[in-house]
C-alpha cells in the first residue's frame, strides 16, 4: 500500500457512520481563538496569566489576577482557500463573526494567600471554512473508483450493494448512473474520462469551553491553579459533488449532497503551575485531562441525475469520543515593567483519540486511528513591549500535524498551521482596550475521492487536490476592572 494511503485514509466514511477522522480531528484538536492579548502574543500565555484566555492554556494564571474582573471579546473571521485540481485554479470565501471569550474573575484576600476564582467561556476551536474543488478530470469518474471498491468487496446485486454502501454508492444504482449484468460485470452511464468534477465543502461552528477555575497566589511566587471545564460542539457541515459532461452533443450531470451536524458536550479537568525561579522568568507547566463527549451526529445524503433523485432519510447516531491528555510547558522573559517575550509548547497523541457507542463496535475504527493519526507539537511564541498606557505585541504560533511528518513525495503535512499576529492595547484607568490581527495558513493535499471511497488508489490516475487556506481574525476585547 502506497504511503500515502494512510494520510488520505483519514478522510474516509466508516459506512453507517457519518464521521470520518478527519472530522473527529476537528472535535479532538485545539486552535485557541483567544482575546485580543492572546492572540496578538500567538496565544503564548501558559506562563503570562492575567488574561482570561489564560485559563484554557494554563489556569494557574488566574492566580496573578490583582483586581475584579470583566472580559468580552467579539471577533471576525474571513477564510480565503485556493484549490488547484488538474491545472485548473478556483478560489473561495467565508466569513465569520463569534465571540472568543467572555468571564468574570475574583478575588478573595481574606487569608494569607490571595484565592482567585473564574466563571466563562474560551473558544477553543473554530471551523470555518468554504473550499470549492473544480476541474476536468480527463482519466475516470468517481464512479470508477466505486466500481473498484464493489469488486474488490464481491457485491454482484443491488441487495448486497445496499448491505454494504445505503448512502454512497447504493444511490448511484438507484439513479440509474450504473447497472449490474447479468454475469455480474458493472456497466456505467459516465464516460471514464472528460468529465468537469466539482466538490464544494462548507463548514461552520466551533467549541465554546466554559470553565470554573481557581488559583492560589503563594506570595507572589508560586501559583498554583485548576479548572473543570465543560466544552460545548457544534459541528456544521455541507458538502456537494458534481460531474458534468458531454455525450452526443448533449449535457448531463450527476450530484451527491451529504450534510453533517454534530452537536454534544464534553468534561476535562486541567490543573496548572507558574512560579517565579528569579526576578526575570517565569516558568509554568501545564496538564489537560482528556475530555470526554457525548456527541450526536444528525446525517443525511441526497444523490441527483439527469433521469431521478434518490434522498436518504436524515439519520441520527450518537457516541462517546474521548481526546487525548495534553501535556505543556511555558517561559516568560521579564524586562522590568517594560516587555516581556514568552514562549509555550505543548505535546499531544492524536493516536490514542478513541470512540465507542452501545449500538455499535468502534474496535477496527479505534484500531485504524491508532495506525493513521500520530503524536504532535504545538509551538507558540509571543511579546509585549509597553509604553505609557499603550502596550504592542506580536506573535507567532505552529500547531503539528496528526499524521506525522511531511511525505517524500511532494504532499503537504494534512492540518499544519502556521500563524502570525500583531495587536495593540490602551489602558485607562480602570478600563483597558485590545486590538489584535490574525493570519493563518495551512496548506494539504488531498485525492478528490477521498470522503467517499479508499479504492481510489486502484486507479492509475490519482486526482490531487492542492489546497491553500489563510484566514483573517479581527479580534476586539474590552476589560474593566471593578
Amino acid at each position: 500500500m502506497k504511503k500515502i494511503f494512510l494520510i488520505l485514509l483519514a478522510l474516509i466514511p466508516f459506512w453507517g457512520i457519518a464521521q470520518n477522522i478527519n472530522d473527529v480531528y476537528n472535535i479532538a484538536s485545539t486552535y485557541y481563538q483567544g482575546t485580543a492579548k492572546s492572540a496578538a502574543m500567538g496565544n503564548a500565555m501558559g506562563a503570562v496569566g492575567q488574561d482570561f484566555s489564560s485559563l484554557s492554556i494554563n489556569p494557574a494564571g488566574l492566580g496573578l489576577y490583582r483586581k475584579p474582573t470583566i472580559e468580552f471579546t467579539p471577533s471576525i473571521k474571513t477564510s480565503y482557500a485556493k484549490t488547484d485540481y488538474y491545472g485548473n485554479t478556483t478560489t473561495n470565501s467565508q466569513a465569520t463573526m463569534a465571540v472568543n471569550s467572555f468571564g468574570i474573575v475574583g478575588i478573595n484576600n481574606s487569608g494569607e494567600n490571595v484565592i482567585n476564582w473564574a466563571f466563562g467561556m474560551n473558544r477553543t476551536n473554530d471551523f470555518s471554512n468554504a473550499i470549492f474543488v473544480n476541474g476536468i478530470n480527463p482519466h475516470h469518474s468517481l464512479i470508477d473508483a466505486y466500481f473498484q471498491e464493489i469488486i474488490a468487496n464481491d457485491i454482484y446485486n443491488e441487495e448486497q450493494l445496499y448491505e454494504y454502501s445505503p448512502s454512497y454508492i447504493y444511490p448511484i444504482w438507484e439513479t440509474y448512473l450504473f447497472d449490474f449484468n447479468n454475469d455480474g460485470s458493472l456497466t456505467a452511464y459516465v464516460p471514464e474520462g472528460g468529465l468537469l468534477q466539482s466538490k464544494g465543502t462548507n463548514t461552520r461552528g466551533g467549541i465554546n469551553e466554559w470553565t470554573i477555575s481557581t488559583s492560589i497566589n503563594f506570595s507572589d511566587k508560586v501559583y498554583l491553579g485548576a479548572s473543570i471545564n465543560m466544552p460545548s460542539v457544534n459541528y456544521r457541515k455541507l458538502t456537494e459533488y458534481a460531474e458534468d459532461f458531454k455525450i452526443d452533443n448533449e449535457y448531463y450531470s450527476w450530484a451527491q449532497y451529504e450534510s453533517l451536524t454534530t452537536t454534544g458536550w464534553g468534561l476535562n479537568g486541567k490543573i496548572g503551575i507558574i512560579a517565579y525561579p528569579c526576578q526575570w522568568l517565569r516558568v509554568g507547566a501545564t496538564f489537560h485531562t482528556p475530555t470526554v463527549y457525548n456527541l450526536s451526529d444528525r446525517w443525511r445524503t441526497e444523490t441527483y441525475s439527469w433521469v431521478t433523485q434518490y434522498n436518504i432519510p436524515t439519520s441520527y447516531f450518537n457516541y462517546s469520543m474521548k481526546t487525548p491528555w495534553k501535556l505543556g510547558g511555558s517561559a516568560a522573559f521579564i524586562f522590568g515593567n517594560f516587555g516581556m517575550i514568552t514562549a509555550d509548547v505543548e505535546y499531544i497523541d492524536y493516536s490514542s483519540i478513541r470512540l465507542s457507542a452501545y449500538n455499535y463496535d468502534y474496535s477496527s475504527y479505534n484500531d485504524m486511528v491508532q495506525s493513521t493519526l500520530k503524536p504532535s507539537m504545538n509551538l507558540r511564541l509571543g511579546t509585549e513591549w509597553r509604553y505609557q498606557s499603550m502596550c504592542f505585541r506580536g506573535g507567532y504560533s505552529f500547531y503539528g500535524s496528526p499524521y506525522g511528518i511531511k511525505l517524500n513525495d511532494g504532499y503537504y503535512n494534512y492540518n499544519n498551521r502556521n500563524a502570525l499576529s500583531c495587536g495593540i492595547g490602551y489602558t485607562q484607568h480602570m478600563f483597558t482596550i485590545d486590538l489584535a490581527y490574525v493570519y493563518t495558513l495551512q496548506k494539504s493535499s488531498y485525492n478528490l475521492y477521498s470522503q467517499y471511497t479508499s479504492y481510489y488508489d486502484m486507479l492509475e490516475e490519482q486526482n490531487v487536490v492542492y489546497e491553500r487556506s489563510n484566514f483573517h481574525s479581527m479580534i476586539v476585547s474590552l476589560k474593566m476592572k471593578l
